[in-house]
């Protein structure tokens, strides 16, 4: 089955690596990277690594490696192409058929279900202009009809066929109403609509097209919201309620991100047109991206409540793994950003804005909340809190900052927290040095972790590495090595072939992402291989890299003249068992004018 290269991308792009090996190992937070017991060999101490910037996984104990689609490969006991279908069906994600075709009818079906969704939204949108109820419930909220036409608000008549009747008198069926996720099938095998007697949201992609609805009752009936199943098109983790207009008023790269769809719509009407909610509490991996692709700073403005407390910390670190500056907003008496506006006003609410705490003032906020400050006991343990997040900035002017203000909360000495600091990082440090000495053959494991063999590789073997590592982290000495050493001079099969892939990138002026250089190859053995030279931790100063780089392509040409030499030496020694003198002087000859090259060397 031939796939082509773009849509092996998208389905490795739609698949986070943290969301789905998180599905299968329990992983945690360790700075920027996640970590957790590796599935491929026993071990009781955490030595797999997931690196989300890079989307690779590495097991420091065992020495597997490789992106999303070699984890589902060696852990499913998958070929190339069945992990690749495992992972499209999980993003749906249609593939192409065995001529390479794409399953046309997959995407005629998703273009039924857009135009199903925006038959629905005009139907909602009809019926609240006839709907006293619902216009009553936004004209309380403070809604205009402006508003309610740029969100495409709506109603859902009290019918358990209305929108079921409008939709087959259009032409679609039921069994495509089903899968668009709009009406339901009863145990009798009859079907209803979904949503009745509500206030309707349609939920828009960026590009305008309407992929799903959230719909509130007008009484105390439960549930209060109902949302649209995922579907085909509708997939909550990858959208953002409001991003559609939002995208089109964004100034200064800025978004505010708010829980509810109400809040968005308040928000909107008072004039903070960068406002956008997630489509549930919990942000995503993809969320995140696609929030990153519009705005470098974010500002979380979750309800004040204990669930929506949870919620803005488990976004935290999501957000700052995707390049984002993060800042948390603390709306006064405890009102969630809707009913604040309303009360307040827009100036109100922007000065909350302009007050918001960066994240790691948040953190240590959250933190004093914890422990009773009163007492030695909590201030020691306060510090010893603080000083875990600190150990997480480079910055040496925001560690002294903040390193000043736990002082002053807590008389504790700025020398003694900031031996605290030290200690943590000098730990994390060794920590991390020890899991490279696992694969590096410097622990007491030597070269057999937990009863496994590691892979030895010789010395051409870790030049040609280091050089592809090279190529991929500082690209300015792309044109050194290039005119040094040519794709073919490369030893290793499988680092030629790497080697190759970058080359070509480079000349074209091409990004390096390692989990797209992994996806050219199709067997685990070779994706952990060249998972490994990304994963390498190599420090040279800038004044001695070249000098380096000069001994490393030396060494690799030196390796591949003395491979060719053993090669011709044992076809001379055929010759001549053949009595062939002609040939096996030829040979000679070519030997003698490998070994002039190496005394070069």
């Amino acid at each position: 089955m031939l796939i082509p290269e773009n849509i092996i991308e998208n389905i490795r792009e739609s698949n986070d690596i943290v969301d789905v090996i998180s599905e299968y190992v329990p992983l945690r937070k360790r700075g920027k990277n996640y970590v957790g017991l590796c599935p491929f060999h026993s071990e009781k101490t955490p030595s797999f690594t997931v690196q989300q910037g890079k989307q690779i996984y590495k097991c420091f104990g065992c020495g597997e490696g490789g992106n999303v689609v070699s984890f589902i490969m060696k852990h499913r006991n998958m070929d190339f192409i069945d992990a690749i279908k495992h992972l499209a069906e999980r993003a749906n994600i249609p593939l192409p058929d065995e001529n390479g075709r794409v399953d046309n009818e997959a995407i005629s079906l998703k273009e039924k279900l857009y135009e199903i969704n925006k038959a629905a939204a005009r139907f909602f949108y009809v019926n609240l202009s006839k709907s006293k109820d619902g216009l009553e419930y936004f004209k309380n909220r403070g809604i205009t009809a402006d508003i309610i036409k740029r969100f495409g608000l709506g109603y859902s008549i009290n019918s358990f066929n209305g929108l079921m009747n409008h939709l087959n008198s259009l032409g679609f069926n039921n069994e495509l109403l089903e899968r668009a996720g709009l009406i339901l099938k009863s145990e009798k095998s009859s079907y209803y609509d979904r949503f009745r007697n509500r206030v309707m949201f349609p939920v828009l992609d960026v590009k305008g097209k309407v992929i799903g609805f959230g719909g509130r009752v007008l009484d105390d009936s439960k549930p209060k919201y109902l949302n649209s199943p995922e579907t085909l098109i509708f997939n909550k983790g990858f959208n953002l309620y409001g991003l559609n207009i939002a995208s089109k008023n964004i100034k200064d790269r800025k978004i505010l991100i708010v829980e509810g769809y109400m809040d968005v719509i308040a928000l909107h009407q008072y004039g903070i047109l960068n406002a956008v909610a997630s489509l549930g509490t919990a942000l995503t991996q993809n969320q995140a991206k696609l929030l990153k692709r519009h705005a470098d700073d974010i500002y979380i403005c979750y309800d004040s409540d204990t669930a929506g407390q949870a919620a803005t910390l488990r976004g935290l670190d999501i957000l700052t793994d995707a390049g984002c500056n993060v800042f948390i907003l603390s709306i006064p008496m405890g009102k969630d950003p809707d009913e604040y506006i309303r009360a307040q006003g827009k100036e109100a609410f922007e000065k909350v804005i302009e007050d918001a705490l960066p994240l790691t003032e948040y953190k240590i906020m959250k933190n004093s909340d914890k422990f009773d400050l009163s007492l030695t006991e909590g201030k020691i343990a306060f510090a010893k809190a603080c000083a875990q997040e600190l150990i997480l900035i480079n910055d040496p002017v925001i560690v002294d900052a903040y390193i000043g203000k736990i002082s002053s909360k807590t008389g504790i000495a700025v020398s003694a927290l900031y031996n605290e600091v030290s200690n943590l990082k000098s730990s994390k440090t060794r920590e991390d040095e020890d899991l490279h000495g696992h694969i590096n053959g410097k622990t007491r494991y030597n070269n057999n972790i937990d009863g496994q063999k590691l892979y030895l590789e010789t010395a051409d073997q870790k030049a040609e590495k280091f050089i592809l590592y090279i190529l991929c982290e500082k690209k300015e000495y792309f044109e050194l090595i290039r005119n040094r050493l040519s794709c073919d001079n490369f030893n290793d099969s499988t680092y030629r072939e790497a080697a190759s892939i970058i080359y070509d990138k480079l000349n074209k002026n091409e990004d390096i992402i390692p989990a797209h250089i992994i996806d050219s190859f199709q067997t685990v053995e070779e994706m952990k291989k060249v998972s490994d030279i990304f994963q390498s931790k190599i420090i040279i100063d800038a004044e001695n890299i070249k000098t380096v780089i000069d001994d490393y392509i030396s060494l690799i040409i030196k390796h591949k003249l003395l491979y060719k030499k053993e090669r011709l030496l044992a076809e001379m020694k055929k010759s001549e068992e053949k009595g062939d003198v002609q040939l096996s002087t030829q040979l000679l000859k070519e030997i003698v004018g490998i070994e002039k090259q190496l005394r070069m060397q």
